[in-house]
C-alpha cells in the first residue's frame, strides 16, 4: 500500500494499463475496457501511433506478456515478471511499461535493480550474449516538454558483457553479506526514513514503513494522557 493517495490512484491506473497490454496480448478483447476508460484508450492510441514497431511481430520467434522467468543463484532464487518478451533469432529485448508522469533518467533506470536483475536473468536464462539483449522502458502517460501535452516516451538501456559481469560480482557480494546477516540472526538493514525513499516504494508496508508518517499524523493519545476536564 503507497502512503499517499496520489500514489495509490497512480498505482492502480499503472494496474489498468498493464492488465490491459496483457489482454491485448492474449488476443483477448479489449474494446470494452477502453470504452470504459478514456484515459487508457488515449494512451494506447498514442502509443501505436508513436511506436508501431511495438505491435509488429514480423520475424520474432517468441513473444509473451507478463513473462516469467527465474534464474538459481548462490542459493538463492532471482525471478523477473517482464511486461513483454520478445525474442529474435539474434537479439532479445524487454519491454517494460512505466505509468510515471516524469520519465526517469537513462543514468538512473540503467543503475535501477529491475533494469540490471531483468537482463542479468535474461543473459543467464538464454543462449543470447550480453551484447544482443536491450530493454526498454516505456513511460506511457509522460508529457512532452515542448508541447506540454501527453506523449509516450521510451528510454533504452542496452546491455553489454562488462555490465553483465559487473551485475554478477554486485550479486555474489549482496546475497553473501544477506547469507552472513541470516547466520547471525541479525535484523536487515533499513534505509532512514528521514527521508522520501519510502514514501515512492511499492514495499514499504513489508518493511511497515509505508503508514509511518500517517499513523503519526492519525494515532489518536490514551485516555490516560488526557487531561480531566471539569464542567
Amino acid at each position: 500500500m503507497p502512503s499517499s493517495p496520489e500514489l495509490l490512484t497512480a498505482q492502480q491506473w499503472g494496474d489498468r494499463f498493464h492488465l490491459l497490454m496483457q489482454q491485448r496480448e492474449m488476443g483477448l478483447p479489449i474494446d470494452p475496457v477502453l470504452k470504459a476508460d478514456t484515459d487508457l484508450q488515449t494512451c494506447l492510441s498514442q502509443l501505436q501511433a508513436q511506436a508501431p514497431q511495438l505491435f509488429d511481430p514480423t520475424g520474432e520467434i517468441f513473444r509473451q506478456s507478463e513473462h516469467e522467468r527465474s534464474l538459481a543463484f548462490q542459493d538463492y532464487w532471482l525471478t523477473g515478471v517482464y511486461d513483454l518478451l520478445r525474442l529474435w533469432r539474434d537479439r532479445a529485448e524487454i519491454v517494460d511499461w512505466k505509468s510515471y508522469l516524469r520519465p526517469k533518467s537513462h543514468g538512473y533506470l540503467q543503475r535501477d535493480w529491475q533494469t540490471r536483475l531483468y537482463l542479468y536473468v535474461l543473459a543467464e536464462t538464454t543462449a543470447y550474449p550480453p551484447d544482443a539483449i536491450a530493454m526498454t522502458y516505456w513511460f506511457v502517460r509522460a508529457t512532452s516538454s515542448d508541447t506540454q501535452t501527453q506523449s509516450p516516451q521510451q528510454v533504452r538501456i542496452a546491455y553489454s558483457k562488462t555490465m553483465h559481469e559487473q551485475t554478477q560480482r554486485d550479486l555474489e557480494r549482496l546475497t553473501q553479506k544477506l547469507t552472513e546477516l541470516l547466520a547471525r540472526g541479525m535484523p536487515l538493514p533499513q534505509i532512514s526514513t528521514d527521508g522520501d525513499k519510502c514514501d515512492a516504494c511499492p514495499f514499504a508496508v513489508r518493511c511497515q514503513r509505508g503508514l509511518v508518517k500517517e499513523t503519526a499524523i492519525s494515532a489518536l493519545p490514551s485516555l490516560d494522557e488526557i487531561e480531566e476536564v471539569i464542567i
